[in-house]
């Protein structure tokens, strides 16, 4: 039986130098920060939906970064058979690598380029074309991870909420907060 653990944005859901199981990603995003000599946190990398967070304790090891719900999120403790263990820390090793680089690109190009790019991201869900509901990170967060400023956050995401690619998911009391509708469909053909 799976066990199931549910984190609210902004919690922290691991400290670097703790011990704990590897999780795996249901659904949300998670920002895993590394901590500088300065005892400033800085941006390693993102983790969504299927991807493994905690994998060094596989290895007897405290955790190397910390780990914070970027949006709300699920989480359920990594149990993997040993005998396909390796493989599966393989395939897992070369998604946080690929994830990496798309992190990297995040901080560079043209600002609505970024913006794009990290929503595509936070959106992933395994599918290409449908529509979904995402939930975006306050625009503090956005601006950090994208090295932009929150006023040209706000832009983006005003002129992409005017364009019709990001619509506001309606609640009972007006639209709920940071979370969307999103088409990739019309992501894609905006960018092209």
């Amino acid at each position: 039986m799976e066990k199931t653990i549910r984190f609210k944005a902004g919690d922290l859901i691991y400290s670097s130098g703790q011990l704990g199981p590897a999780y795996q990603v249901t659904s949300g995003t998670i920002r895993l920060d590394h901590a500088h000599k300065s005892h400033k946190s800085v941006l390693a990398n993102l983790a969504i939906a299927d991807d493994l967070v905690g994998a060094e304790v596989l290895l007897r090891k405290p955790y190397a970064f910390q780990a914070y719900a970027l949006t709300d999120c699920e989480l359920t403790v990594w149990q993997q058979p040993t005998d396909s263990l390796a493989e599966a820390l393989a395939e897992q090793l070369i998604k946080s690598s690929l994830r990496q680089s798309d992190v990297v690109s995040l901080r560079c190009g043209l600002a609505m380029e970024r913006i794009m790019k990290f929503i595509q991201l936070v959106s992933y869900k395994g599918q290409a074309g449908t529509s979904s509901n995402i939930a975006l990170p306050p625009l503090k967060e956005t601006a950090d991870i994208t090295d932009l400023t929150i006023e040209t956050v706000c832009r983006c995401i005003a002129s992409l909420r005017k364009q019709g690619v990001l619509v506001p998911v309606q609640g009972v009391r007006g639209n709920v907060r940071n979370q969307f509708t999103f088409s990739n469909q019309s992501f894609v053909a905006m960018a092209a």
